[in-house]
């Protein structure tokens, strides 16, 4: 087999570069595949190397959160020290235990760090955001999200905190941001917090030893570790695009080649290439590493 025909049409046949086949594209997606399940399995086995760095900012969180409010007509709220603590507590809590999640493995819920920080609430609620790389694409993820945004345009709100809290989780470094939403107002017979767009009565046991549950969670004894060597996430997207811009540039040599060798005929295959190749773009350059809850 000429090496000419793994990048140019074949000179006989005129059939497509190998490179260009089908048997080839599936290939090139086993490949992404396995360089996932790759990442994955390095990251138990060298926690801390891979992970995504996040540069976001609480103060522009808040300020971006009001802004939306203010759209809406609703009042801004304001920053609290209290719920700034139990976002902080809640942000160490997910690393310590592991999780991604309202509720931890242990049973710790939201209003455990919003109580146990001293923020004696009517109404709560809670986002969480973990792995975007700045503040704006964290407030438009919550906006984006119909019980997110629901939350954080919830008119009963009146004060806020934000944590940006970084550390390792299932092996990655990765940051997280929790939002945590309050009043201390008078709203209902029972003290209630929105979760996952629902709104969770607190039961009378846990008003009563909230503090007890995050007795063991210090503020500042926060672990410093080290940047991470490699963002898998940019990894994957720009080898994903270079990949893609190099078949693009076969598939214009290959038509090029053709109408110099006067077969060039349009068909449904060089559509079908195209648009794979077009969508698999899109797909790439339109994803994020972000995830909301």
């Amino acid at each position: 087999m000429a090496m000419r025909n793994w990048f140019l049409p074949h000179k006989d046949t005129h059939k497509k570069a190998h490179l260009l086949n089908l048997e080839a594209m599936l290939i090139y997606v086993l490949l992404f595949i396995g360089l996932q399940v790759g990442f994955s399995i390095f990251s138990y086995l060298k926690p801390g190397v891979l992970g995504i760095a996040g540069n976001i900012d609480t103060k522009k969180v808040i300020e971006l959160t009001n802004a939306e409010r203010v759209k809406k007509g609703l009042g801004t709220v304001v920053e609290n020290e209290a719920l700034n603590k139990a976002a902080y507590l809640k942000g160490q809590n997910m690393f310590q235990e592991n999780y991604w999640a309202h509720f931890a493995p242990s049973g710790k819920s939201p209003w455990d760090f919003i109580q146990g920080a001293g923020y004696r609430f009517t109404y709560a609620g809670e986002n969480l955001a973990k792995n975007f790389y700045n503040s704006d694409d964290v407030v438009v993820a919550w906006m984006n999200s119909t019980s997110h945004r629901d939350n954080l345009l919830n008119e009963h709100y009146k004060d806020i905190g934000v944590a940006v809290v970084t550390g390792i989780l299932n092996g990655q470094e990765t940051t997280l941001v929790v939002q945590e939403f309050g009043t201390t107002e008078f709203l209902a017979n029972k003290p209630a917090v929105s979760v996952s767009g629902k709104q969770v009565n607190v039961p009378t046991e846990a008003l009563n030893n909230a503090s007890s549950v995050v007795s063991t969670l210090v503020q500042g004894s926060e672990t410093k570790i080290s940047p991470p060597v490699l963002d898998p996430y940019l990894f994957t997207k720009y080898a994903g695009v270079s990949v893609i811009s190099f078949l693009a540039g076969l598939l214009v040599i290959d038509l090029i080649v053709l109408k110099k060798r006067g077969v060039l005929r349009l068909g449904s295959h060089h559509i079908a290439h195209m648009s794979i190749l077009g969508i698999a773009a899109a797909t790439i350059l339109a994803s994020s590493p972000g995830a909301i809850l």
